[in-house]
């Protein structure tokens, strides 16, 4: 990757003939990775690592550093009661629920695999057990008049 500095906060990088613009202050890069993972994406890191930056965690996101997944399990957790504890409303429990109700398509079923386009379809005879042609353009055996 060559990193060229456009001005004291944009760079230019350019990696197999295409350019990619990344401005570490704002967190941003042209390819979009920057903003969205929320970490420094390698072009990012390129133009960090060009400007002797050591410690990269300012340009992570809080959440993936080791104190927000702390906070996670900070919160109790409550435990769900036993099932015969619960409590539902009558009319909920009154009503029966039928699984939804099917009607085969008319017609013949598909084929789950469909064939590729450069995949040939052979046939074997009942006559003469080659491949390649149905049982009207077989040569094997004379037809019968």
């Amino acid at each position: 990757m060559e990193v060229v500095p456009s001005s004291k906060f944009i760079f230019s990088i350019y990696v197999a003939g295409r350019r990619y613009i990344v401005c570490p202050e704002r967190k941003v890069c042209s390819c979009g990775r920057f903003q969205l993972d929320e970490i420094p994406c390698t072009h990012a890191i390129a133009v960090l690592k060009e400007k002797n930056v050591k410690d990269m965690h300012p340009y992570c996101s809080d959440y993936y550093k080791p104190d927000a997944l702390a906070k996670i399990y900070d919160i109790p957790m409550v435990q769900m009661p036993n099932k015969e504890d619960w409590s539902a409303p009558e009319d909920v429990v009154a009503e029966i629920v039928y699984p939804p109700t099917y009607r085969r398509l008319a017609g013949l079923s598909r084929k789950r695999r469909k064939k590729n386009a450069n995949e040939k379809i052979t046939v074997n005879t009942n006559c003469c057990g080659q491949k390649g042609h149905n049982i009207r353009t077989c040569t094997f055996f004379p037809k019968e008049k």
